[in-house]
C-alpha cells in the first residue's frame, strides 16, 4: 500500500459520519471510581486501545462509564483491577448519561411531605421542617413516628411526594 493510498483512506474516514456514541457501564466499590478510573486510562495508553473517553460523575456512586463500540474491550480491560465489580451487560446511549449529568437536584421547601430514598430508613415519609441549602441537607421527622423525632439527610436521600400547600416557595 502507497502513502497516497493510505492518505485517501484516512480522507474518506475523516468524511464519515460519526456513529453514534455508546458507553459500557462499570461497576466499581463506592468511593474508588477515580482509582479505577485513573488505572484504566493507563491501561489505555500502553495498549493502544481504541476509547476514547471515560467517564466518572460525582452522583453514581460505583459507577465509571467508558465509551467503546465494542463491550468486550472493556471486560478485558478491567480484568485484574482491585475494586471493579465487572461490566453491566448492554451499552448506554450519550443522551442517557446527558440527562443524568444535566438533571436538576429537586429542592423541598419547609412543610412538604418527602419520602427517604436510601439509608436505614428507606420507604418512610416525613414532613420537611428545616432546609440548608449550603450544606445541600434537610431535616426531616418522621410521620409514623410515635413522638417527633427529626432527622438529618442529604437532599439527595430524600424524594419530594406532596408539596406544601399554601404559602409560594421563595
Amino acid at each position: 500500500m502507497t502513502t497516497e493510498s493510505r492518505d485517501q483512506g484516512s480522507e474518506q474516514r475523516r468524511t464519515e459520519p460519526e456513529r453514534p456514541c455508546y458507553f459500557t457501564v462499570i461497576r466499581t466499590v463506592g468511593g474508588q471510581e477515580y482509582s479505577v478510573a485513573l488505572i484504566l486510562k493507563t491501561r489505555i495508553e500502553v495498549k493502544n486501545l481504541d476509547i476514547p473517553s471515560i467517564v466518572v460523575l460525582p452522583r453514581l456512586k460505583g459507577i465509571i462509564f467508558v465509551e467503546s463500540a465494542f463491550p468486550f474491550l472493556v471486560q478485558n480491560m478491567i480484568t485484574g483491577i482491585k475494586h471493579c465489580k465487572g461490566v453491566l451487560r448492554g451499552k448506554v446511549p450519550l443522551e442517557e448519561i446527558l440527562k443524568v449529568i444535566f438533571k436538576p437536584v429537586e429542592v423541598p421547601n419547609v412543610g412538604d411531605i418527602v419520602e427517604i430514598v436510601s439509608g436505614p430508613f428507606k420507604g418512610y415519609r416525613g414532613r420537611v421542617v428545616d432546609v440548608d441549602r449550603e450544606q445541600e441537607s434537610v431535616t426531616i421527622e418522621i410521620l409514623d413516628a410515635a413522638s417527633p423525632m427529626p432527622i438529618v439527610l442529604r437532599i439527595k436521600e430524600v424524594r419530594i411526594v406532596e408539596r406544601r400547600q399554601g404559602e409560594s416557595s421563595g
